[in-house]
């Protein structure tokens, strides 16, 4: 069985980041926007006030890095609280690669300037950018194949199949002129839903004392949450 949820106090601890982290970087992003010159939250996508000419790109760049080590450690909790079903290691090692994702874009900026090393790096930001995306994507479906007998966590369930259906096309809708005058709206509207998604699951696995059902090897087992 799982390990019992009151001698598992270091889960417990590592998924309130989980529930924090999110909230706070949405914050970090909001505020930032807003008091950058000349940037547009409408139109202008996050990257752009992480560029080095951009007069708060510490601010954004140190928050999303620490944002970026927090949901590591996050993902070492879902690990712990779930670590009896099969597929648990793998939604880890997903979040842990969203995670090392966000880390890199801060190591590799975004950049207006397209020649040499900031072309470079451009690529390298959209690189991991992608990956990133694609990760925490995969890791929600992940979870909703894991959790998806459970009661208690039926509102992640929903929440995550939403955040997949309306941002899988997010990459491909951002590719045609006419949606570019919105595409930091589209942009923020995956980072408000993604991120709501990490806050409420954490909470959800934080507080839930009640046994769940885990499938583990294609049965599905009883387990103390």
């Amino acid at each position: 069985m799982l390990t019992t949820w009151n001698g598992d106090r270091i889960a417990r601890f590592l998924l309130l980041f989980g529930v924090f982290a999110p909230i706070t970087m949405m914050v970090i992003i909001i505020v930032v926007g807003q008091i950058t010159p000349d940037y547009n939250p409408i139109s202008d996508t996050i990257s752009q006030l992480g560029t080095p000419s951009s007069p708060y790109s510490l601010v954004l760049n140190s928050g999303c890095f620490v944002f970026g080590i927090l949901i590591g450690v996050t993902a070492y909790g879902f690990y712990r609280r779930l670590h009896y079903a099969a597929m648990a290691k793998t939604l880890a090692i997903l979040l842990g690669i969203h995670a090392i994702g966000i880390v890199l874009l801060m190591v590799f900026p975004d950049s207006p300037d397209f020649t040499g090393k900031h072309f470079t790096d451009d690529i390298l930001h959209n690189t991991f950018s992608a990956i990133s995306y694609s990760a925490l994507l995969v890791g929600i479906l992940v979870f909703t194949r894991i959790a998806r007998h459970e009661q208690a966590l039926k509102v992640t369930i929903i929440l995550g199949l939403v955040v997949v259906i309306l941002n899988l096309p997010l990459p491909v809708i951002n590719m045609f002129d006419p949606f570019k005058p919105i595409s930091g709206l589209l942009q923020r509207s995956f980072i408000a839903s993604s991120f709501s998604w990490l806050a409420v699951t954490s909470l959800l696995l934080y507080r839930n004392h009640n046994d769940v059902a885990l499938c583990r090897g294609g049965r599905v087992t009883k387990a103390s949450l």
